[in-house]
Formats: structure tokens, sequence, C-alpha cells
């Protein structure tokens, strides 16, 4: 497990679906099965994809030994490096084609200043950065400066009129490294509403006051994960279901297993997930469920299909 715990602590890791074909994935306890292919990976999770395109995220000690083996296998590894290279290529509301690398996502200041008559870009000078890069600001600035500038002498211009001190802007969105390698912060309304619709859900629960770093972290990988899938098919909105596949209790003598719904609590930091949950019928499995997350309420519940 030791070049998975390196790789996954750095990156997470985003497989292609094309490399490899599905397989049936199995919990420990073995009550739990489900046919698909895996679309990423990190110390914690894997994210799984479904035949009918549902995504679903899975705790990695949950699963089998050998399912826990195939995803550190030094092929699987291998596959990831690969695939942490591809660059994805977004849309602006104007239709501009952002081609970078979502990183995670993030808060991040723009700084704007004019110094020796040259504008500077978080102390870049705007004539040196990448051509991209200068677009995103451009289009970032007219945003928030409600202007027009759409060149590098408009943007001299403007930039007269805010002096010499410095002007810093926090921009919410997601941090996204260009072909150039350059790092920048892309707000969500430079987006189409078909990619921001991607990219929203679990923004809420990332800039909770009190979510712990390792939470964010959880988020990003998700947010990355389901934008793996989402570029690969624009026709599906990606979004990924969280799946707990501890059954809560043994059960001797159980008929079925049941798929509990659960969203939660105002308050609690979390997102929605799926429980497989053995018991005689719905209203004690729902029962269990609620023993164990005190902090959801229950959104649904049927017997499994996996």
């Amino acid at each position: 497990m030791r070049a998975l715990s390196a790789l996954a602590l750095c990156f997470g890791v985003l497989l292609p679906t094309t490399w490899v074909d599905a397989r049936v994935w199995t919990s420990k306890s073995g009550h739990f099965k489900v046919e698909a292919e895996v679309i990423a990976f990190n110390e914690h999770l894997v994210v799984l994809k479904k035949e009918s395109g549902a995504l679903v995220a899975v705790d990695l000690e949950q699963l089998s030994s050998e399912d826990q083996k195939f995803v550190a296998s030094q092929e699987t590894v291998d596959a990831a490096k690969k695939q942490l290279d591809e660059m994805q290529t977004w849309t602006g509301k104007d239709g501009l084609k952002i081609i970078g690398r979502i990183v995670a996502f993030g808060k991040k200041d723009l700084k704007v200043q004019r110094k020796l008559g040259v504008v500077h870009i978080d102390d870049k000078k705007f004539p040196t950065i990448d051509l991209l890069h200068q677009k995103l600001v451009l289009k970032i600035l007219s945003h928030l400066e409600k202007t027009t500038l759409e060149d590098e002498k408009q943007l001299e211009t403007w930039a007269k009129s805010i002096g010499g001190e410095p002007k810093v802007y926090p921009l919410e969105g997601v941090l996204m490294q260009l072909e150039s390698g350059d790092e920048i912060g892309v707000p969500f309304f430079l987006f189409s509403s078909q990619d921001f619709e991607m990219l929203q859900p679990g923004w809420e629960q990332w800039q909770e006051r009190d979510a712990s770093q390792q939470a964010r972290d959880q988020e990003s990988f998700l947010m990355k994960s389901a934008a793996m899938a989402y570029q690969r098919d624009r026709k599906q909105q990606q979004r990924i279901e969280m799946v707990k596949l501890d059954l809560l209790a043994a059960a001797t003598g159980v008929v079925d297993i049941w798929e509990v719904g659960l969203a939660p609590r105002l308050g609690v930091y979390a997102r929605p997930m799926t429980v497989m949950v053995p018991a005689f019928n719905s209203g004690i499995a729902t029962e269990l469920a609620l023993r164990k997350y005190p902090g959801f309420n229950i959104i649904g519940v049927r017997r499994a299909s996996y």
C-alpha cells in the first residue's frame, strides 16, 4: 500500500474508465456486491461508476482485501500517474475554452497593482503571464469592476485609476492549474451554467466555517472525481453519493439488505449518503441506521438491488 499512500496523499487518483473494464466490488462481509468501474481513489475513498452511470464513493477499508490489493496494484498506480497529467476543457459563460486541471475548491486573492507604468498581477508583469491567464484576469476584472477590459491597453488605462496601491479581489471557486503551470483562482461566475451546475455541489460543505482541512480535502477530491466523469460524458451531471458498507450489526437469519438514504441535519457537516442495513423489514432498517447516524434524517429506504 506504500505506493498508493504516497500518491494519494499528494493528489488523489483519477483513472480513465477506458483503462479498466467493470469488475465486481465486494464488501469485507461479502453481503454487498456491485459491478462498477473505478473512477478515482485516494487513501480513504474509492469512487465507483455503476452501469447506470451513477457515482458512489466507498470507504477503502470497507472493501474486501482483494479489492484493496487491486487499488494498490502497481498497474493501477501507474495508470493513475499518467492520468494526473491530463488537461481538461471547461467553458466560460461567453464560450471561452478554459484548458486546465482543477486542483481543489478554494478561496484565492487576485492582486492587481500598477508599478513603474506596468500592471502586475499577483506580482507578475501582465505581459509576461500566459495568454489564457491574461484572458481570465481580464474577464474577472471586467465582471468585478463592471467595465469592459478586452486587452492590455484597456487594462493599463483602467489601472491608472487605482494609483500605485495594490487592489485585492477575494475570489471563491476552484483553483486551476493551466497548461503553462500557472495556478489561478477561477470564480464560479466565469463558468457556463452547465459547468457551474457540475462544480457547485459540495461547495457549501467545503466552506463551512467549522470544516476541518481533512473534510475540505475530501470535498475537493470528490469534486475532482465528479469533474472527470463529467468531462467524459457532458450529458450526465455527475454527483457522488457516499455509500457505507459496514452493515451496522451482524444478524442471523436476515432475509434482506436494506438501502437507507440519509441526509445530514442542519449544522451537521456531511454529505447525503446511503447505508446498507441487514434487517427483517424497512422499519428495523431505518431504526438501526438512525441509531448509528443520529445527526441524519431518513430520506428513503428500499431493498438493495446490488
